[in-house]
């Protein structure tokens, strides 16, 4: 095998196994979830958050910055697997946060989803400002 030809085979197997599958992107006005958690209340917070998420986001100083954050990428987790809600709750897309950067946990019908599309892991980057919470999430 020439050097060009296996250049050209090592790069399709880099390729094919970190594939991306899906990107999505959202932003959210962070006074937007707030108000919503104001007038909604727990039925809206049980709605959208797991409980894991939910008392993450309780300890922040600025706790509607973190729900927002947590809403715009759940957001980019449907566009990036090409679903949109209702097909999946807001729920089933949970952010974990432990050491190191976001990740996303799939539960029910999300994860079952996500495997029929042949989709093994999802990257997420998440920000926000005093106004604003971008998410992007990237289907692998």
């Amino acid at each position: 095998m020439d050097s060009f030809t296996w250049v050209n085979s090592y790069l399709l197997d880099i390729i094919s196994e970190n594939m991306i599958l899906g990107i999505g992107i959202d932003s959210v006005d962070i006074s937007r979830i707030e108000e919503a958690c104001k007038k909604w209340g727990e039925r809206f917070l049980q709605k959208i958050w797991t409980d894991k998420e939910l008392l993450y986001c309780q300890k922040k100083t600025y706790r509607f910055q973190h729900l927002s954050g947590r809403f715009a990428a759940k957001e980019a987790v449907f566009k990036a697997l090409g679903i949109g809600w209702p097909s999946i709750c807001f729920s089933e897309i949970e952010v974990v946060n432990s050491s190191g950067p976001p990740r996303v946990r799939l539960l029910g019908k999300a994860k079952k989803i996500a495997s029929e599309k042949g989709i093994s892991s999802i990257l997420i980057s998440i920000s926000h400002t005093d106004g604003k919470a971008e998410a992007m999430a990237i289907c692998q």
